[in-house]
């Protein structure tokens, strides 16, 4: 006989907002000592240079990790623990066939030449590895996402911290000038390794998902995010280096990682904790609750450390980068009010996603970071970094707008 799906319940016994947190933090860690070994070895300009290879593997992984991924979480805490597993092995194979295609055209465009346009001349060599890496990267990612849908946060920190251990060693033991090569090596050593043994277990996956609980409504979400997200990001970095100098890009990029241990707290807090939950919560009553329940218990506290971290800001840059970072409190105010409005966006955004509404999703992609890029591209002349932050904080009044009225449009489809 087979068991019913997980009931909210009984997915809060399992999962601990702790152990979340954890899980969100190990990821942080990671990116922020890579960041850190390479301010020490190469300033800010390092730092954004990375940003701008790793955003190359951001757009093959993303097309399934920032939509079928995060389906994949929503819809294992939905289903009895006997589909599971096949989940997971569809997901492997949908992702796997999906980024493989954004590869594919990706190379097609590294080949022809523009893609290397992203980057400074001396990295056109990386474009192609860099899009690889991304290939190998789905499936470590989509086991995180299993792992979290089955409210498993303390097993996904395992896999976290091991997936950015390795990228990590290979940086340290570098030479001069073969850093970020060193990194692209060390991320596909274990996505590749971590790629065989997925595909080898999901054989043994045999029981169909039941009709409703597919994956294939979040792939349009997917190639939105994972597409456009870091294209707008690369355009925009590539923008304010073309109008100002890749040291404000650094500079831009440094306050974006800064803020980040605040704003991704808070968004995998809603992805490791509560999408499980709000995939679990059946009833209207019940869903709305949970809403309240992340609005109090993940925006409230992360506007508080917004604060006390604007306040903080030289010592925090110093400690994260290097003594005299060239961003003042006055310039971070409009990106740290921007980043309140992003995290207020993603409740709404995780609740279209619990819903299954992947057309709410998709269009509401265009109105966050492509928005964001296409204003640094209209406004006129050299930008100074608060006009950068005015465009950023514009951009997510319109997406957190649009994810209310969405949410609410998907919930009243339901009534």
């Amino acid at each position: 006989m087979t068991m019913p799906a997980p009931t909210l319940d009984e997915i809060g016994r399992r999962s601990r907002l702790l152990p979340a947190l954890g899980f969100v933090l190990t990821g942080l860690a990671g990116r922020a000592l890579i960041d850190k070994l390479l301010a020490l070895r190469g300033g800010a300009e390092l730092v954004a240079h990375w940003a701008q290879v790793n955003s190359l593997a951001e757009m093959v992984a993303g097309v399934t990790l920032l939509g079928v991924g995060i389906g994949l979480t929503g819809r294992v805490a939905g289903v009895a623990p006997h589909y599971q597993r096949r989940l997971l092995g569809d997901a492997l194979h949908l992702g796997l066939m999906l980024s493989g295609a954004c590869l594919g055209v990706l190379a097609l465009l590294a080949l022809s030449g523009l893609l290397p346009l992203l980057l400074p001349a001396h990295l056109a060599s990386l474009v192609l590895p860099a899009l690889a890496v991304g290939w190998v990267g789905v499936a470590p990612g989509l086991f995180v996402a299993w792992l979290l849908g089955r409210a498993r946060p303390g097993r996904a920190i395992v896999v976290a911290a091991t997936q950015f251990s390795v990228p990590l060693l290979a940086l340290w033991l570098a030479p001069p000038a073969a850093e970020l090569p060193a990194l692209l090596g060390g991320q596909a050593l274990f996505g590749a390794v971590a790629t065989l043994l997925l595909l080898f277990d999901a054989r043994s996956a045999k029981a169909p998902v039941p009709a409703g609980h597919g994956l294939h409504p979040f792939v349009a979400a997917g190639i939105a995010i994972g597409i456009l997200s870091p294209a707008a990001m690369a355009i925009a970095r590539l923008e304010i280096a073309a109008s100002v100098s890749w040291e404000t890009v650094g500079a831009v990029q440094a306050l974006w990682r800064t803020s980040e241990w605040i704003t991704a707290v808070a968004a995998g807090l809603l992805n490791a904790y509560f999408l499980p939950r709000l995939a679990a919560a059946k009833a209207a009553p019940a869903f709305a609750a949970e809403l309240r329940s992340a609005a109090k218990q993940v925006l409230r506290p992360a506007l508080l450390a917004l604060c006390l971290l604007w306040l903080l800001l030289p010592q925090v840059l110093a400690l994260l980068y290097r003594e005299g970072f060239p961003v003042g409190r006055l310039d971070a105010l409009p990106f740290f009010a921007g980043d309140a409005l992003r995290m207020l966006s993603w409740i709404f955004l995780f609740g279209l996603f619990a819903r299954g509404a992947g057309w709410a999703v998709t269009a509401g992609e265009l109105l966050s970071l492509p928005l964001f890029a296409a204003l640094l591209v209209l406004l006129p002349g050299a930008l100074p970094l608060a006009a950068i932050g005015l465009a950023w904080m514009l951009a997510y009044v319109v997406y957190a707008g649009f994810n209310f009225w969405a949410l609410r449009r998907s919930q009243a489809g339901r009534a």
